[in-house]
């Protein structure tokens, strides 16, 4: 599954962003980010190949975590500061 972040619309800048088990417990560094564009694309395959739930983790400069559970089965998730929507089997976070 791929997953696409296009922008991080709360929070202090820089963003660090991890790809995590369904548990929470085994974490990746996926990428740091001050701004954007462009995008930050993960390919959940390359760290969890045969899952099929994930938490997306951002951290923001002021250490304040958030986390976004993501099960392929879910096509769309919004709250007040993040949207996220499937296209073509793919997350796209807006």
């Amino acid at each position: 599954m791929l997953i696409e972040i296009t922008g991080v619309t709360s929070g202090t800048s820089p963003y660090n962003i991890y790809i995590c088990d369904s548990n929470n417990i085994g974490c990746f560094f996926v990428s740091g980010v001050t701004t954007f564009p462009p995008s930050v694309i993960i390919d959940t395959d390359n760290f969890f190949p045969s899952e099929t739930s994930f938490y997306l983790k951002i951290i923001d400069g002021a250490i304040c975590e958030k986390l976004y559970l993501l099960d392929c089965i879910n096509y769309i998730y919004q709250n007040n500061v993040v949207v996220i929507f499937m296209d073509d089997n793919n997350y796209v976070f807006q």
